[in-house]
C-alpha cells in the first residue's frame, strides 16, 4: 500500500509540474528568456565567440522544451521558414558525409588536394564534400538558434504573437541604451562585450556596427508598425503614439553614430515605412471619430486643426526627421555620413574581391564548397596584390557567399523563397480591402526582410544569432498570419 500511495504522490507531483511548465504564459515567458539570452550572447558572428559555448546547448534545451510542449503538434507544424530550416540543415548534413575518393575527387576543384595527397605518399582518404568540415559543424550548429526560435514561437498563442514581437522590440532598444553607454565610457571599455569588435563606436550588444546599425533600421519599421492596435474601434493612445515618434527621433542620430553607411542608407525607407504605419493607424482611428461638420463651426480655427490634425503631426514629424538629420551630420559624431563618401582600404578590398567571389561561384557549383567554408577557400583563390593586413573572414556579400558554399541549393532556396513572398503578398493585393489590420503586419514583415536583403548585398547580417532569431521569428509570424488570413477568407 505505501509503494502505491508513493506513485500516486509522484504522479500527483509530475500532474502539477506540466500543467506549470506547459502553460501558455510559461511559454511566452520562455520565448521572451531565450530571446534575452540571445541578444545578451549572441551578437558576434565569429565561431569563436566563447558565449556560444552556452548558448548554443541551451538553445537546444529551448527547442526541446519547446516540441514537448506541443509534441502532438509539432509533428504537424505547417510552416514554411521551418521547412527551409529544416531542408538547409540536412543540406549541410550531406556536405558532411564521407565520400570514397573515386567519388570525392570528381567533384570541382577538388583535385588539387588529392594532387596533395599524391605528393606526400598517403593514401586518399575518404572525404565530405565540405572542404572545411569543422566551420560546416559550427554552421550546423548555429542553426538551433533559429530553429528553437521557430518552435518557441509557433506554440505561442495568437493573442501572444504580438507580444513577443514587443520582447524584440524591447531587446533592440536595450542594444540602443547599451550603445548609448558605450559612448559615454572609455573606448575599451567593459561595455564591449566582445574581444573583436568596433572599439570605441556606438555597437550596442553587437560586435559590429553595421549589424547594430541594421538591427536599429528594424527598430524604427517594428516601432512603426506596433503603433497601429489591432482593431479598428482602439482609441487613439496618444502616449504610445509619442513614445513611438520619440523613440524614432533618438534613432536617428543614434544610426549616425554608428558609423555604419548601411544603417545610413536603410534608415531612409526604414522611416517612409514607420510613417506609413503611423499615418494609416491615426487614420483608421481618426475614421470612427465623428466630427461636427457645420459650416459656421468649420471657421473656427480650432475646430479647423481637431479635423486636419493628424496631416499636421505627420509634417511636423517629417519636419523634425529633417532637422534632425541636418543637425547630426553638421553637429554630431556624423561617421556613417563621412564613410558614405569616403573609400577606405577594406571597401575598396570588397570592390575588388567580387569578380573573385563570382569565379568561386562559378567553379564550385553545383554542390558548393561547404556552408562556413569560405574564409579558408579565399586564401586559395587571394591574388598577391590584394594581399594586406586586413583579412575577409565573410565574403561581405551574402548572396554570392551562400552560392559558393552552397552551390545550387543556394539558389533552389533563393527561387522557393522568392516565389513564396510573391504568392503571400499576391494574396494580400487581391483581397487588400478583406483582409483588415492584418495586411499591416505582413507589410511589415515584407519591409523587414526587403531590409535584410539590401543589407546583405554589402555585408552580412544574417550571420549572428541575433539577426538569424529575429529573422526567422518575423518570417513565422508572416507565415502565420498569411495561414490566419487564408483561414479567414475561406
Amino acid at each position: 500500500m505505501a509503494k502505491v500511495k508513493q506513485r500516486s504522490a509522484s504522479k500527483h507531483n509530475h500532474d502539477w509540474l506540466a500543467q506549470y511548465l506547459f502553460n501558455p504564459n510559461i511559454a511566452l515567458y520562455a520565448f521572451a528568456a531565450f530571446i534575452t539570452l540571445v541578444f545578451f550572447m549572441g551578437g558576434g558572428s565569429r565561431d569563436d565567440v566563447q558565449s556560444l559555448i552556452i548558448l548554443r546547448p541551451l538553445a537546444i534545451l529551448f527547442a526541446a522544451y519547446a516540441i514537448i510542449y506541443k509534441f502532438e503538434m509539432a509533428i504537424k507544424w505547417n510552416s514554411f521558414p521551418l521547412k527551409i530550416l529544416i531542408f538547409l540543415s540536412l543540406f549541410i548534413v550531406i556536405q558532411l558525409i564521407p565520400l570514397p575518393p573515386e567519388i570525392w575527387t570528381l567533384l570541382p576543384q577538388r583535385q588539387v588536394f588529392a594532387d596533395i595527397a599524391i605528393t606526400i605518399g598517403i593514401e586518399q582518404p575518404w572525404r565530405p564534400i565540405s572542404l572545411s568540415p569543422s566551420e560546416s559543424w559550427n554552421s550546423l550548429f548555429s542553426l538551433s538558434i533559429p530553429f528553437a526560435a521557430s518552435m518557441l514561437f509557433l506554440n505561442l498563442a495568437p493573442q501572444d504573437r504580438r507580444r513577443a514581437m514587443l520582447v524584440i522590440i524591447i531587446m533592440i532598444v536595450a542594444s540602443a541604451i547599451w550603445a548609448v553607454l558605450q559612448t559615454l565610457g572609455p573606448a575599451r571599455g567593459p561595455m564591449y562585450l566582445y574581444t573583436y569588435t568596433n572599439h570605441g563606436i556606438a555597437v550596442g550588444l553587437f560586435a559590429n556596427r553595421n549589424h547594430q546599425a541594421v538591427m536599429l533600421v528594424a527598430l524604427i519599421l517594428f516601432l512603426g508598425w506596433y503603433s497601429i492596435g489591432l482593431q479598428r474601434k482602439t482609441p487613439i493612445n496618444p502616449m504610445k503614439i509619442s513614445a513611438v515618434i520619440g523613440g524614432i527621433l533618438i534613432l536617428i542620430p543614434l544610426i549616425f553614430i554608428t558609423g555604419s553607411r548601411a544603417g545610413l542608407i536603410l534608415m531612409i525607407p526604414a522611416i517612409c515605412c514607420a510613417l506609413y504605419f503611423l499615418y494609416c493607424g491615426n487614420q483608421l482611428k481618426e475614421k470612427k471619430r465623428t466630427v461636427n461638420t457645420n459650416p459656421k463651426r468649420q471657421k473656427n480655427l480650432l475646430n479647423k486643426i481637431k479635423l486636419n490634425r493628424h496631416k499636421i503631426i505627420f509634417s511636423s514629424i517629417i519636419i523634425a526627421i529633417f532637422a534632425l538629420t541636418i543637425s547630426s551630420i553638421t553637429f554630431s559624431r556624423s561617421l556613417a555620413y563621412d564613410r558614405l563618401f569616403s573609400n577606405s582600404s577594406v571597401e575598396e578590398l570588397r570592390t575588388l574581391i567580387t569578380p573573385i567571389l563570382l569565379t568561386m561561384a562559378s567553379d564550385f557549383m553545383p554542390f558548393g564548397s561547404g556552408m562556413g567554408s569560405f574564409e579558408h577557400i579565399f586564401r586559395y583563390y587571394e591574388p598577391s596584390d590584394l594581399l594586406r593586413p586586413q583579412y575577409l573572414n565573410q565574403a561581405h556579400n551574402d548572396w554570392l557567399q551562400f552560392i559558393i558554399e552552397a552551390g545550387l541549393v543556394a539558389i533552389f532556396i533563393f527561387i522557393s523563397i522568392f516565389t513564396w513572398v510573391i504568392r503571400q503578398f499576391w494574396t494580400l493585393i487581391v483581397h487588400w480591402k478583406k483582409i483588415g489590420l492584418s495586411r499591416y503586419t505582413a507589410i511589415m514583415c515584407i519591409a523587414y526582410f526587403t531590409l535584410i536583403a539590401a543589407a546583405s548585398i554589402g555585408d552580412y547580417p544574417l550571420r549572428t544569432p541575433i539577426a538569424m532569431l529575429i529573422s526567422i521569428v518575423v518570417a513565422t509570424y508572416f507565415a502565420q498570419k498569411m495561414q490566419d488570413i487564408r483561414n479567414a477568407l475561406s
